[in-house]
């Protein structure tokens, strides 16, 4: 990976010697997530002997299915690697599967594919951009003002999605973003601009309407709703292991054809998965048809004053999500601070092992809800974790104890997606999930403009510690919100707990929230937050290149969302 690029990129013995130790870290992770990923499968048989007789009546209609294609998605590292073999996708796409298997991965594919199609651009943005001519103040100006974009209309597009259907606002994800990607092939600035703003709306669709779809379709098809639990991970682990591919795909491209071939290579992906879409896919408009109004914007923000389990939930995304974005700008200075200057770091293999983690994260998220842990508690437990885990680079420099703090924050990310998703999908009413979702990202798009100017003029250790502070936030609303749902008692009391009914019940639960309002919003005005989830970006930059500014690193990490 980079690190062995740097190693022979005139790298001194003792860089040699640290990329060896991040490649022995990282497969020992690919190891463990192997490791968890087997022992997860192997639970569910002993879980099934205790199965009511009618639950084992269900799954006897289901036998045969292969491993990939479980009704719980109960895939193995294995399956996955035999997809990869003509073999095995030929015996994938031959092999009998009940409705929901097939529904859940036809999902996961357009969804891989989707992610896939987002990862391979973040890379090469910056030096793309650089290559053009541009010096640091224009880029970042690019940068803004996409992310000033998913601020501004994300609201729109998630509220035009829940109105005319949200498989229509998936294909227009596809297509905006493929126009996005093709102005890239233009030095223009003008045009680069209309790029970016293109990519703004698109990434504002992308993390709203593809779960907004599978979450409505589901429920209409009638599928059990313990199974939404299994594909929210099962998301979580195909967007980290695409994550990695993406990398090596565009790595292998831009050797061939250069900087601006892992956008056209997204837009053949795009491409797929518009095709998938449009062939596989039927138009859902969440609890609503086409023909019936759907509630404005205003209505809708109503909505979310009135129901407290809504603000909680979208507190603690946001809470959650502004400190995960802000460690996309900080890990990768804090590490070389600590390294020492002109030290050489593997960055590429850094970033894998973080995919790799957020992959065990899933993993160990399944089998939580095997056990009958609740969401609300899962997400609780991860919030401390994660709230330890990024004060520790606020109190020492070693190289080390950071690098387990790093891994330990990504594999909670990992366990944050598919609970979050499926808390969600219990307290957002239906018809308005794509505008709810796109709203509590509005603030998350303004701080990412925040940081990109004022990130050298903030110490990390103040970083860390008010990033500690918001998810400190988020994990005491997850404990009001567990607390709602009857103390993680287990699927069926969360069911009834969170039916998604407009106004909150729960008198104790409505207070707490509401009181929580005046000092959520002071502290979340002291922190300084955002995250591009683009790692990647400065992951596969650093293999091109082992001698980056602190500048360029920050604006390469940004590149991957927008």
């Amino acid at each position: 990976m980079s690190g062995s690029a740097a190693a022979s990129d005139g790298a001194s013995p003792a860089d040699s010697a640290r990329a060896g130790r991040y490649q022995l870290a990282l497969l020992l992770l690919i190891a463990a997530c192997a490791a968890v990923s087997v022992r997860a499968q192997q639970r569910r048989p002993a879980a099934a002997a205790g199965k009511p007789a009618d639950d084992q009546d269900d799954e006897a209609e289901r036998g045969g299915v292969p491993a990939f294609a479980a009704p719980r998605a109960e895939w193995s590292l294995a399956s996955l690697a035999a997809l990869a073999t003509p073999a095995g996708l030929r015996a994938a796409l031959r092999a009998p599967r009940a409705p929901f298997p097939a529904f859940q991965l036809n999902y996961l594919a357009v969804y891989g594919l989707a992610f896939i199609a987002d990862w391979l651009q973040g890379p090469y943005i910056y030096p793309l951009y650089k290559s053009y001519g541009y010096d640091l103040d224009d880029i970042a100006l690019l940068f803004v003002a996409g992310f000033l974009s998913s601020a501004v209309f994300g609201t729109f597009v998630g509220s035009v999605a829940d109105r005319f259907g949200r498989k229509l606002g998936s294909a227009l994800y596809c297509i905006l973003y493929a126009l996005s990607c093709l102005t890239k092939l233009s030095p223009d600035f003008t045009i680069l601009m209309i790029g970016r703003l293109l990519g703004g709306v698109s990434t504002s669709l992308l993390f709203s309407v593809f779960e907004s779809w599978m979450v409505a379709e589901h429920r209409s098809r009638g599928f059990d709703e313990s199974l939404l639990s299994e594909t929210f991970a099962w998301s979580t682990f195909v967007n980290g292991f695409v994550a990695i591919l993406s990398g090596v795909i565009a790595n292998f491209v831009v050797d061939i054809w250069g900087l601006v071939s892992p956008f056209m290579v997204s837009v053949l992906f795009l491409m797929l998965s518009l095709a998938m879409i449009h062939s596989s896919w039927t138009e859902n408009y969440g609890a609503k048809t086409a023909a019936s109004a759907s509630p404005s914007f205003m209505e809708v923000v109503a909505v979310i004053r009135r129901d407290a389990r809504i603000f909680a939930v979208g507190t603690m995304q946001f809470c959650f999500e502004s400190a995960m974005y802000t460690f996309v700008f900080l890990w990768s200075p804090v590490l070389e601070g600590v390294v020492g200057s002109g030290a050489i770091l593997p960055f590429g293999v850094i970033f894998s092992s973080f995919m790799v983690c957020m992959m065990i994260g899933s993993t160990l998220f399944k089998m939580a809800i095997e056990r009958g842990i609740s969401h609300e508690t899962i997400i609780k437990y991860t919030f401390a974790l994660a709230a330890v885990a990024l004060l520790v680079p606020a109190l020492t420099k070693s190289e080390f104890v950071n690098n387990v703090a790093f891994n330990l924050f990504e594999m909670c990310c990992g366990l944050y997606y598919p609970a979050i998703g499926s808390i969600r999908s219990k307290v957002v009413p239906e018809e308005t999930r794509s505008t709810v979702m796109n709203i509590f990202r509005v603030p998350l798009n303004l701080i990412v403009v925040v940081i990109l100017l004022k990130v050298d003029s903030i110490a990390p250790p103040v970083l860390f510690v008010t990033c500690a502070s918001l998810i400190g936030v988020a994990c005491w609303f997850a404990t009001a919100v567990e607390r709602a749902a009857g103390g993680g008692g287990g699927s069926e009391s969360m069911r009834g707990a969170y039916a998604p009914t407009g106004a909150a019940d729960d008198g104790e639960f409505v207070g707490t929230a509401a009181a929580a309002k005046q000092g959520l919003a002071s502290a979340s005005a002291s922190g300084v937050v955002s995250r591009a989830a683009a790692g990647a970006g400065l992951a596969q930059s650093s293999s091109a290149s082992s001698s980056v500014t602190a500048d360029e690193l920050e604006m390469a990490q940004v590149g991957s969302r927008q």
